[in-house]
């Protein structure tokens, strides 16, 4: 009797042992899971439209809404950019997933060529930029602001004119000076975020390392940043989103050639997330190849782009897979 009265203890034990490693692995799980969630980014910004009116450029266009060039060229997945038609409607890359987030500061993304200017933790701006050739990376990394100049004298760094063997020039300000009329430089050695006499280069990489923003963008960034304040330039072409249902990234090129898999780091980034299992492969696969710099959707069962893309003239549809 005593023996059975003891097996039956033992019984009960093992089974309350059971459970208490259940409960521990299910609260594990819970807090791996919060822990997604609340390091997955948000998207910020709002889907936009524009239409071509008669006299319109691609550079002219993106100017006046805000936004680079190319990047409108890719959102759009124009062939040929140089002939476009009054009336079409174009998509702007105007909607993003934030690569990170601040507080207070300035975050960079070289991939999708974006400057983010944050306040109280929401974003107060976004800017196209010029970012470095791939043969004069710009630096990656955290940075203070550590010098303001209005209306700066170029000095041409000794190192570039040693490397394009050419003689080492001073410009002072006024229209031929690269640096245009304000100069915010950094902590990282010969990164500096400035104006440009050559707008036409912004969205593309094609700067000595420094990041070059539109004349009436660095204006309002200079009036904004405050000697000390922190930032970081990051290299991320691909981000990952949750927004309600949907699972979306926004693919950007390997301009360094840093990520040369962009499929697998898309499939890493969404597996650690804890996302991986809500996606369909099959439009990730596409959203990677295509590279249009734009948050799309691709979470299974969902089969459009958030937002709407113009594949015929004069008006704009939706791209189904």
């Amino acid at each position: 009797m005593q023996g059975f009265i003891d097996a039956h203890k033992n019984s009960e034990y093992q089974q309350i042992k059971v459970i208490i490693i259940l409960l521990y692995f299910f609260s594990v799980l819970l807090a791996t899971s919060a822990a997604s969630a609340q390091s997955i980014p948000s998207i910020a910004g709002e889907a936009r439209t524009c239409t071509v009116v008669p006299g319109d450029s691609l550079y002219v266009l993106a100017r006046r809404h805000g936004v680079a060039y190319p990047a409108v060229v890719r959102a759009n997945g124009l062939s040929n950019p140089n002939i476009i038609r009054a009336g079409t409607v174009l998509v702007l890359p105007t909607q993003y997933i934030l690569p990170a987030v601040k507080e207070n500061g300035v975050v960079i993304n070289i991939p999708e060529n974006r400057l983010y200017l944050f306040r109280a933790g929401k974003v107060r701006a976004a800017y196209p930029a010029t970012v470095g050739l791939p043969t004069w990376q710009t630096a990656i990394g955290p940075f203070t602001v550590t010098s303001k100049v209005p209306k700066p004298t170029w000095y041409m760094p000794p190192e570039l004119a040693e490397r394009e063997k050419v003689k080492r020039e001073i410009v002072p300000p006024g229209p031929h000076n690269p640096l245009g009329d304000f100069w915010i430089g950094t902590s990282l050695k010969h990164t500096g975020i400035h104006s440009t006499n050559s707008p036409m280069t912004i969205g593309r990489s094609l700067s000595h390392g420094c990041i070059r923003l539109y004349p009436e963008h660095v204006k309002e960034l200079f009036g904004e940043v405050t000697m000390g304040e922190a930032g970081e330039i990051l290299y991320e072409p691909v981000k990952v989103a949750v927004n309600g249902d949907d699972v979306l990234v926004e693919i950007h090129p390997d301009i360094y050639g840093l990520v040369p898999d962009l499929p697998r780091a898309a499939e890493e980034r969404l597996k650690a997330l804890g996302l991986w299992e809500k996606v369909d492969a099959g439009l990730l696969r596409r959203a990677v190849t295509e590279a249009r710099g734009m948050p799309v959707t691709v979470r299974a069962k969902q089969n459009v782009y958030m937002t709407a893309f113009p594949f015929g003239e004069g008006e704009g549809t939706s791209l189904k897979y």
